[in-house]
């Protein structure tokens, strides 16, 4: 199965909650940092945003893309049997996320319309990028949720092959249902009896 190109943008788009709320935090004005502390409801004030409209976009944008992804994970059909003999965990391939992190920190701001405009390009061209060579399962937030990335051994209709899993649960020996996304498997973790 291939993802489709929205499910695949939702899900890409929410890998980058956290750089959302990077950007988010270095739109707050200077006044807003240097407030004392609140200790009561009464006495708190939200810290005010240079440019609150786009703060607010690119946080909500990215968090509900992150929480249609997990919603795309659960929905998911999984109806291969597959048998699974071995598994090891593969060494995430982090980079091509890491890159916008990087560029946050190098001056990109709300402010800059020419700087937002280069980072939405870039970010469109890391996720064709990933899009076609079948990794868009393979990001960061899928980690801190609980999901790894497996190489295992694996019987598909009576054929072994070694295959790419994407697991909620370390995949010990036995039999799990999958569903095929891109050229790796996908599985909720439960074994079937």
């Amino acid at each position: 199965m291939q993802f489709r190109l929205v499910p695949a943008a939702f899900v890409f788009l929410g890998s980058y909650f956290p750089l959302a709320v990077i950007l988010a935090l270095q739109d707050i004005k200077q006044e807003s940092w240097e407030l004392e502390n609140c200790w009561s409801f009464r006495n708190c004030v939200l810290p005010s945003s240079n440019h609150p409209y786009l703060s607010l976009f690119g946080v909500s944008l990215t968090l509900i893309c992150l929480l249609l992804t997990i919603f795309v994970l659960r929905s998911l059909r999984y109806k291969y049997p597959v048998t699974i003999t071995a598994s090891k965990p593969i060494p995430s391939e982090l980079i091509s996320y890491s890159f916008p992190y990087i560029v946050s920190f190098m001056g990109v701001d709300y402010g800059s319309v020419g700087k937002i405009a280069g980072l939405v390009v870039f970010l469109i061209w890391l996720f064709l990028i990933t899009y076609r060579a079948g990794y868009i399962i393979m990001n960061p937030m899928l980690l801190i949720l609980g999901w790894n990335l497996y190489e295992a051994d694996a019987q598909i209709n009576g054929h072994k092959r070694v295959i790419k899993l994407l697991s909620s649960t370390d995949p010990t020996p036995g039999k799990y249902l999958c569903q095929e996304v891109q050229g790796s498997y996908i599985s909720i973790g439960e074994k079937q009896e």
